[in-house]
């Protein structure tokens, strides 16, 4: 099935064909000649049967003894009353796989697919015939039940959940882990059917009770591999959730327009917000989704940290531990989306104080700038948050407004750089930041603290001495500067512009002697470039004057150049391009500009000529082309 789903998702190649009459054969699909699926295809309608009533005798066996008059008189699909000790320690070695399969075949095509005994009796050896009618609760020879699709889907369901709920309540310890992850892949698959997801979300009840177990079972069952597959079943329970509330949500907003009844505080918590163990999914996820936290990094417990043998340390995750972090924040922010807004303010505090906590812990500065898992989970998590629109109404705005506020002092608060050992992330930080100034920007304006803070830590990042910090603090304080919202971007264009300007012009002395450096002397370009468009009309010739004199300074002259390092050579023909740029752009003022400063003039037509003649002796070196072209076009071109 793996082979099957990854041939269909390549893109399909194309046989170039001669002749018109041959366009059947234009695409060829790229299951390879031997996959095994091509032999099963053929039997599933037959083996999907069969899988199903083995599943249904395992079920019945596996009940205790005091229910042992519910099991047929005369034996199940494949086993008769004589053999069901031996037929029981059978199935307890096989079912797993089974129950995986028939997931599969469910996935894949069975949902739509109804047992219709009568096309296939016929067919069928005397051994099939009866294990299909015993698994539709029919005494052999009489004629079939007829159950209508949906019913049909809803007995599977509960087989299958029933079958996975009752054996992940209490694997004995001496059960193969793979058993476990069959189970858990079955449960995986099957939720990834649009069918199962709406039969698990209608029915709140069974996703909590099936969280329970999953928590019961991470107790028991240690391996990572094992916590892996748990958080992926976790994911596609809330995500069915959320489909199902976003759809009601949908429905009420189209039927309900002149009711009072607001589709917003459709979701957990209502009005009052409250959340009942027992009851609610998102307080058996958050139950589950701590746990996992707290194995891998304790110290995010108070009680860990609070207790005398704590000892206070980063603790580095592996490369398994940083994946289910990652996981586990990403569930963690899904779970506002399930809530009305008095219930997202009451699960938010502790989901914003966990996701910081990981950034803390996990955004630590590494020798070849990579983001590990964890940290881009929770700068999404942080996104997915910001950007809820359900949480804000007339109700919940204020608390709303200082959860958001509370939230970034506390990563200013760690982010403090004498605070942090070992070396904090500047540039994750920078990040988080910058989402809250982008995405949350009404409830931080006005905010004087807050906003000194943001500035200090652009500060730092903009004086580092590690040039990727400074290129990607350009890249952060561009989205900051183009924000809509002229009362929030004012201010950090006031403070931080001017510091902005000197580190540029300082380039003409310290030239940048590799690629990271000339990236970060292009990123702050970009970022004077964009203050110049943004500026009015009556303020271009100020903002010019900053900028042109800056670019003309990183020109190099034609014996300059010739001993210059690559970057510098790439420094001055950037600058160059730019400047071509920039004049139509703004004629007038960059006539003025250049007017009062007749050196600088000079400077950039000595450039000017210098390309256009080593342009003219690269065309001279190459051989002359067939087809007759203009030079002139050609200089055009490479200039704007």
């Amino acid at each position: 099935m793996k082979i099957k789903k990854e041939a269909e998702t390549k893109p399909k190649r194309v046989l170039k064909s001669t002749e018109e009459d041959e366009d059947d054969f234009g695409t060829v699909d790229e299951l390879p000649p031997d996959s095994l699926i091509t032999l099963v295809q053929p039997e599933l309608p037959s083996l999907s049967r069969l899988w199903l009533a083995a599943l249904k005798d395992y079920a019945l066996l596996t009940l205790p003894a005091e229910f042992a008059t519910q099991l047929p008189p005369d034996g199940g699909a494949f086993y008769t009353p004589e053999t069901i000790d031996t037929a029981r320690l059978h199935y307890r070695n096989s079912w797993a796989p089974i129950l995986h399969a028939v997931a599969l075949w469910l996935n894949s095509t069975g949902f739509s697919a109804s047992e219709s005994t009568e096309e296939t009796a016929a067919a069928m050896p005397n051994s099939q015939k009866r294990a299909t009618s015993i698994m539709l609760n029919q005494t052999p020879g009489t004629p079939p039940t007829t159950k209508s699709l949906p019913e049909l889907n809803k007995d599977r369901m509960h087989l299958i959940l029933g079958v996975s709920i009752q054996f992940l309540c209490s694997p004995r310890p001496e059960e193969p882990v793979e058993h476990v992850t069959s189970c858990l892949q079955a449960l995986h698959t099957l939720l990834d059917s649009p069918c199962a997801r709406i039969h698990i979300a209608e029915d709140q009840l069974l996703g909590v009770e099936l969280l329970n177990v999953l928590h019961r079972l991470l107790l028991t069952w240690d391996p990572t591999s094992v916590q892996l597959l748990v958080t992926g079943v976790v994911q596609q329970i809330v995500r069915a959730a959320q489909d199902y509330l976003q759809e009601k949500r949908n429905s009420l907003n189209e039927d309900d327009i002149g009711e009072k009844e607001n589709p917003l505080s459709l979701g957990e918590g209502g009005e009052s917000g409250g959340l009942v163990p027992g009851k609610s999914l998102v307080f058996a996820a958050m139950e589950l989704l701590m746990f996992i936290l707290v194995r891998h990094m304790p110290h995010l417990s108070s009680k860990v940290s609070d207790s005398p043998s704590h000892i206070a340390a980063k603790s580095h995750l592996s490369e398994e531990s940083a994946r289910l972090v990652a996981a586990t924040v990403t569930i963690l922010s899904d779970l506002p989306s399930l809530c009305s807004p008095a219930g997202c303010m009451t699960v938010l505090p502790t989901i914003l104080f966990l996701i910081t906590r990981v950034l803390k812990e996990t955004a630590v500065k590494s020798a070849d700038n990579q983001v590990p898992p964890p940290v881009s989970a929770a700068l999404q998590g942080i996104k997915t948050i910001v950007t809820l629109p359900t949480v804000k109404t007339d109700e919940t705005q204020n608390q709303w407004a200082s959860l958001i506020r509370s939230t970034l002092a506390s990563i200013l608060e760690y982010s403090q750089p004498e605070a942090t050992k070992p070396v904090l992330d500047e540039v994750s930080v920078l990040t988080a930041i910058a989402l809250f100034l982008w995405s949350a920007s009404t409830e931080i304006i006005g905010v004087q603290s807050l906003q000194n803070g943001c500035i200090n830590r652009f500060k730092n990042a903009l004086n580092s001495s590690d040039p990727w910090v400074q290129a990607k603090c350009y890249q952060l304080l561009l989205s900051v500067f183009q924000h809509t919202n002229r009362a929030l971007s004012t201010p950090y264009i006031h403070s931080l512009a001017p510091i902005m300007v000197e580190k540029l012009k300082a380039v003409e002395r310290n030239r940048p002697t590799n690629n990271l450096e000339l990236l970060a002397v292009q990123e702050g370009i970009k970022v004077l470039e964009t203050l110049v468009a943004l500026g009015e009309e009556q303020n271009r010739v100020q903002l010019l004057a900053l900028l042109v004199p800056t670019l003309i300074s990183y020109l190099l002259n034609e014996n300059a150049f010739a001993s210059a390092s690559p970057a510098s050579k790439d420094l001055h023909e950037f600058a160059l391009q730019n400047l071509m740029h920039i004049g139509p752009l703004y004629p007038h003022a960059f006539k003025t500009v250049m007017g009062a400063a007749p050196e600088l003039k000079t400077r950039l037509e000595t450039a000017v000529r210098a390309s256009q003649a080593s342009k003219a002796k690269a065309a001279a070196r190459q051989p002359p082309p067939t087809v007759h072209s203009t030079p002139t076009i050609k200089l055009k071109t490479s200039f704007f």
